[in-house]
């Protein structure tokens, strides 16, 4: 059975590798995407035109809070000098931005005015242009109905995947369904994001030369990071603490989980018996943590990840699952702490080999991509000075908030990496 289901995960896993529509590409090079053009082409009716140089893959992707926002990720691309920093808002178009994500080009396009997809086209060269183009048009519509507008895919998701590997869990035995009623308006989730204050109560933490305990430190640095979060609108943020208490290592882990968080931050001050070692690093698990999360998991029975009992039916197929859920948190806390660390950069001192990993109880949930970041070393003056001001407080964490921006917006666009739209013949 193990050797059923482990290639039956291979085939899925396979099956999440899979292209978008394909143009020739001009030479070996990465494309250049070399710019973007808006028109109103009616009343109801807004077309967005990017052009390359030598278009490859591309994939669609969208958002449905506020009037809307479209996604829209070429892949192993690069931007092109005369790519406009800014439009004139044009029909349902407010604004457009690009943003370079790990040797792609993904760009974000916010509406003004709801609007969905009517077309897809993908255009390639003529004589009087030797641009290859793709053509998006938008008509009017309610913001939810973007969504359903987007193009089909394929597996996309760890959770996907593990549903359908995963013994089917019983239906609940349940009463008849009540009358029906108006359909609700769709809802869309917020990513969550869990910030994580450390220490606190009765365990302050590292101390500083002036006093600064790190649990005050912390707290603080949470509370300014929630802020500026919960001002953008994107996110639903969670804290573990919003005062000075003690948690438990494992009740700061539940929360996240129970969360369902996308994201978890765990913020501490470093400590360093050399009063000169300063800056910050970034922290993600280690292998003998991953090892330790399954052990627990194991001991404890407790296989569940993304809310399914994957270890209900066999123990070694719940091994199996859980090791994979395990590899994909793992490689989104990657992602995330490399973005982190970029943001950071020249915004506030950073260790040499910045991320690190380490056997933390705090970031071994297998289902939730982690980070644990060390702000500054408490025990150095200038850094216990920057984690007492509120203005380091506020450009560090703005980094930090650029960098979940970041990330997510990575992966709305590796959530449809491919594209269902052919060129037309």
């Amino acid at each position: 059975m193990v050797s059923v289901i482990a290639s039956k995960i291979n085939a899925l896993f396979g099956g999440l590798a899979f292209l978008g529509a394909v143009i020739c590409a001009d030479g070996a090079n990465a494309a250049e995407i070399a710019g973007v053009r808006l028109g109103q082409t009616s009343a109801t009716e807004t077309r967005i035109v990017f052009d390359s140089n030598g278009l490859s893959e591309y994939s669609v992707d969208g958002v449905a809070a506020g009037e809307g926002r479209l996604l829209v990720t070429f892949k192993a691309s690069r931007r092109g000098s005369g790519f406009p920093s800014k439009l004139r808002p044009v029909g349902h178009v407010g604004g457009v931005s690009a943003n370079d994500a790990g040797g792609d080009v993904v760009v974000s396009v916010d509406f003004r005015a709801g609007a969905k997809i009517k077309e897809i086209l993908v255009l390639p060269p003529t004589k009087t242009n030797p641009l290859h183009r793709l053509v998006l048009d938008l008509v009017s519509a309610k913001p939810a109905d973007l969504l359903a507008s987007l193009p089909d895919r394929k597996f996309d998701t760890m959770v996907e995947v593990i549903q359908s590997v995963a013994p089917a869990q019983p239906a609940p035995n349940v009463a008849a369904a009540p009358p029906a009623v108006d359909a609700p308006t769709l809802v869309v989730r917020l990513p969550v994001i869990v910030v994580d204050a450390g220490h606190g109560g009765g365990d302050p933490g590292a101390a500083g030369e002036a006093g600064l305990a790190e649990s005050n430190a912390t707290l603080a640095t949470a509370l300014a990071l929630a802020e500026l979060l919960r001002e953008s609108g994107r996110y639903e943020v969670v804290l573990t603490r919003s005062k000075d208490l003690r948690l438990a290592h494992e009740e700061r882990s539940r929360i996240a989980r129970d969360a369902k968080a996308d994201l978890f931050i765990s913020l501490h001050a470093d400590a360093h018996s050399d009063p000169k070692v300063r800056g910050g690093s970034v922290y993600t698990l280690s292998d003998e943590g991953s090892e330790r999360s399954a052990r627990e998991a194991l001991a404890q029975g407790d296989y569940h990840v993304f809310d399914l009992d994957i270890g209900e039916a066999d123990p070694q197929v719940g091994g199996i699952l859980y090791n994979l859920a395990q590899r994909k948190t793992s490689n989104e806390s990657d992602k995330f702490a490399a973005l982190l660390i970029a943001k950071l950069s020249g915004v506030t001192p950073l260790l040499n080999n910045t991320h690190r990993r380490g056997n933390f109880r705090v970031l071994l949930a297998p289902d939730v991509p982690a980070v644990l970041l060390e702000l500054a070393f408490i025990s150095n003056k200038h850094d216990e000075a920057n984690l007492k001001s509120p203005a380091w407080r506020k450009r560090t964490m703005t980094g930090v908030a650029s960098a979940i921006d970041a990330y997510f917006l990575q992966r709305a666009a590796s959530k449809h990496a491919s594209n269902a739209a052919a060129a037309p013949r």
